[in-house]
């Protein structure tokens, strides 16, 4: 399981934050708010994982993503995929640390905490 607190960049993301909030919207268990604020959870009674956060844009294109909680690393990828991932590179700001990583820092980053 991951757990983090980070925003997530790209420089720049490829798609719009609208095109972003259609792809959540699409995921199972998504509930995404017109403001783009979302909750998006799933798992068994033994394994629940939930993952709260926020799409950002700023000049008609997505600027940044926040995301809080816990989840199984393949539903952190179905997550990455609304977003670009993998096509597009993403840069990680872990929140609490202040520290920016790339992709695999953060995935070892947060599979230790």
């Amino acid at each position: 399981m991951y757990h983090f607190h980070a925003n997530v960049f790209a420089h720049p993301f490829r798609c719009t934050w609208d095109e972003a909030a259609a792809a959540l919207d699409s995921l199972p268990r998504m509930i995404l708010e017109p403001d783009g604020s979302w909750i998006w959870s799933g798992g068994e009674a033994h394994r629940r994982w939930q993952i709260d956060g926020h799409l950002y844009d700023f000049e008609d294109r997505l600027h940044r993503v926040e995301l809080h909680g816990t989840c199984p690393p393949e539903m952190f990828d179905k997550l990455l995929r609304c977003i670009g991932w993998p096509v597009t590179q993403l840069s990680f700001e872990l929140v609490r640390e202040g520290r920016q990583l790339g992709e695999s820092g953060f995935r070892e980053a947060v599979s230790r905490s």
